[in-house]
């Protein structure tokens, strides 16, 4: 994909969002550009990084993160355009909670992609307040967002999902994925038991004892509560200082494919502190703070899409030669799509 091309990507594709008026889809594709342009999540800031007067952009972008929008189709929708454009058929999927300067814990479920992640659906709710949890409690948070995702993928498609010990020492969110016909990598607590066949009752994390052993067994685990069948991995690698303890559904796997979790991480970083400063949208309304996020997710993954098309073109900023002679990339793939962005901007956009 050319950058000429990139540059329309977002009004391409928000023309195809079935249920969605062509007003919603011009404010995703001017406002995710002002998010680009402002480097920023600030209502003033982006409106200001958009052509038109300030204050009538400003009000325009106030109308649209207090309309309220099915979510859930939006999400069914915008997996549906990422899919697409990645002409995918398996996906890998991560699941985390992020905090935003103790107002905000959002749940978001990413795509996997090349050290980074793309988000396909969140939910935004106060943090640190048991009463503001969204009612439906944790696991059916998660299933009604994987649902929706589900909605958007084509027919055939399949998913893994991978979520840390917080989040994945859950045997209703295992008997729920594997109501969805998907397999899971779920890395769970130290105390997580298997049932081997024989009967015997083992905690799989004490199986290995120092870096670089490995440990993998069949059977049913959480005896206490659900005796899910599945098929442990203790891994330990030289230069980690903890052993992951991980289930899984999916029996060919090694269990190192869990290491693609932590990419959902660095999406992280770069919606925060590395890329659109998220935490300091003064928002307040957990539901503002969503449809605020349409426009910082399209933004960022269309930055992604423009760093990976210019990597595969051999393009990109220079290499960074290490002390040991090896090379590795300067800038990350969300901050190569970003430089480039300005440059196309500047030369070729007036």
């Amino acid at each position: 994909m050319n950058q000429r091309k990139l540059y329309q990507w977002v009004r391409k594709v928000s023309k195809t969002w079935s249920g969605f008026s062509r007003h919603f889809q011009e404010n995703v594709a001017v406002f995710s550009r002002g998010v680009a342009v402002s480097h920023s999540s600030q209502i003033r800031k982006i409106a200001g990084g958009v052509p038109g007067k300030v204050d009538s952009q400003r009000r325009r972008l106030q109308r649209f993160i207090q309309r309220q929008i099915d979510m859930e189709q939006f999400f069914g929708q915008w997996t549906r355009s990422i899919v697409r454009t990645l002409k995918l058929n398996k996906v890998v999927l991560a699941v985390d909670e992020t905090k935003l300067t103790g107002r905000f814990g959002v749940m978001v479920i990413g795509l996997v992609f090349k050290g980074r992640c793309i988000p396909l659906a969140w939910r935004v709710y106060q943090a640190n307040s048991a009463a503001d949890y969204p009612q439906e409690g944790q696991v059916q948070l998660i299933l009604n967002l994987l649902q929706a995702i589900q909605a958007g993928f084509p027919d055939g498609c399949q998913a893994r999902v991978l979520a840390d010990r917080g989040i994945g020492t859950s045997p209703d969110l295992m008997r729920g994925i594997m109501a969805m016909g998907w397999t899971f990598l779920f890395r769970v607590t130290k105390q997580s038991k298997i049932i081997l066949p024989d009967g015997q009752a083992l905690t799989f994390y004490d199986q290995v004892a120092q870096a670089g052993d490995r440990y993998a067994a069949s059977g049913t685990v959480f005896k206490k509560r659900g005796h899910i069948p599945g098929h442990v991995r203790v891994l330990w690698s030289q230069d980690s200082k903890e052993r992951w303890a991980l289930v899984t559904n999916d029996p060919t796997l090694t269990g190192w494919e869990y290491a693609q979790r932590m990419w959902i991480e660095e999406a992280f970083r770069d919606l925060k502190s590395h890329g659109w400063r998220v935490e300091q949208a003064w928002l307040t309304c957990p539901q503002r703070m969503e449809r605020l996020w349409i426009l910082l997710v399209v933004s960022y993954v269309w930055l992604l899409l423009w760093g990976n098309a210019l990597l595969e073109a051999k393009g990109g900023s220079a290499l960074k030669r290490l002390p040991d002679g090896s090379y590795i990339r300067r800038w990350s793939l969300f901050q190569e799509g970003w430089h480039a962005f300005q440059r196309f901007t500047l030369h070729f956009v007036t």
